[in-house]
């Protein structure tokens, strides 16, 4: 019934779309997709991994600058693998976007669904139904956010929910309804503090709706912007806190520092930096996002909690259709008052535009479990797209 619904919504929505813009130029089109990998803890036991994707979008504009428009994309996913057979459908893009300038200020307005991220990347990075209002002024931007992701489809979207009442997705639907929570946001920044330096300000909630109750919320605090001329730095913490069926909030902390060093040598790039999720030791207990995002590569999936992370890469480009990129990072185990060394990871990859319409891509990562050789992973990626 509910499909029923949203679908009769969607489909008179869009079309009082196309009727009211009439007089402009609706643009579509599409991209074909395929990502092959070989995948394992070693060389010898490599698993076969096929993903074909096929997008299709329309965006159809209300004003000829393109200020205000509607664009809609749809997904169709099937992957294959030695044991399994998968088929997935989303509407991963569904928003009516608009920019209104009030002299020197601008309102920028979202309403649908689209894909949201926190100041930090890491806890919240996903898709969800709802509506985004971002002010700019001649001195600050203030943003406010709220989003329902029960509409999303779970076979797509990954949330984290607690780990005694992690949510159970049927692997061979086509289309499953996610985790119902309520997500809510407002940040503020002042963008030109001093030397163009930004400081920014950040609140983040994610309630539970249905079920037994998790609720998590984060405020963050980010300073950054250029140190010398191309040499640019951040800086970000967050504290989180989160409770389980009516329990006592947890505290826990997560920190990053990051720089990037653009050369005009090739394009060249040069990233570092460091992260700490807080584990469960002194004043802290687990970190924990929203949004499931894997920390490193280790076969079992692991997220930011209790590890630190430190970072080196580089991207480069020796001609103008081949971007060459690679990095490396060790990863250390702070779950406990004891930090160890839990792991190193590299990779490599190289991606190649053979016409401005076709696209191909290949890479390689390997990581290494200080503890567990298990856990080691190697994976061998072959991409190709073409748009049209």
């Amino acid at each position: 019934m509910i499909f029923k619904k949203l679908f009769k919504i969607s489909l008179a929505f869009f079309a009082l779309a196309l009727a009211s813009a009439s007089l402009f130029a609706i643009d579509f089109g599409g991209a074909l997709s395929s990502a092959s990998k070989f995948k394992g803890n070693k060389f010898s036991n490599l698993k076969f991994d096929q993903v074909n994707d096929l997008n299709l979008w329309v965006k159809v504009p209300f004003k000829n600058d393109g200020s205000i428009y509607f664009t809609a994309e749809g997904l169709y996913e099937f992957e294959a693998s030695d044991t399994d057979i998968f088929n997935r459908l989303d509407l991963s893009l569904f928003k009516f976007q608009g920019l209104f300038k009030f002299k020197q200020n601008k309102l920028n307005l979202s309403a649908g669904r689209f894909s949201y991220s926190d100041i930090t990347g890491v806890i919240l990075n996903q898709n969800a139904d709802g509506l985004f209002v971002n002010y700019e002024g001649s001195y600050f931007m203030a943003s406010a956010y709220a989003s329902y992701t029960g509409l999303l489809n779970a076979a797509i979207v990954k949330m984290l929910d607690h780990p005694s009442d992690a949510f159970k997705h049927d692997t061979n639907a086509v289309y499953e309804l996610a985790q119902k929570y309520f997500l809510a946001s407002a940040s503020f920044s002042l963008p030109y503090l001093f030397s163009c330096q930004n400081l920014t300000a950040q609140f983040l909630g994610a309630f539970k709706v249905e079920g037994k109750s998790y609720n998590r919320m984060y405020a963050s605090l980010s300073f950054g912007g250029p140190l010398y001329k191309t040499l640019y730095y951040s800086l970000a913490s967050t504290l989180g806190m989160q409770n389980f069926d009516g329990g006592s909030f947890d505290i826990s902390n997560m920190s990053s520092a990051k720089f990037s060093w653009f050369l005009p040598f090739k394009d060249l790039t040069v990233n570092g930096g460091a992260v700490y999720a807080s584990g469960s030791h002194g004043p802290f207990e687990a970190f924990r996002g929203f949004t499931k995002m894997d920390a490193y590569n280790a076969l079992n999936e692991p997220q930011y909690s209790g590890l630190v992370k430190f970072s080196l890469s580089a991207s480069a480009k020796p001609i103008n259709v081949l971007l060459i990129y690679g990095g490396a990072d060790a990863i250390l185990n702070a779950a406990s008052t004891s930090i160890k060394y839990k792991g190193f990871q590299y990779s490599v990859g190289a991606d190649w535009q053979i016409f401005s319409d076709v696209k191909a891509g290949l890479s390689f990562l390997q990581y290494f479990d200080n503890d567990n050789s298990d856990l080691d992973k190697i994976q061998i990626s072959l991409n190709a797209s073409i748009i049209f």
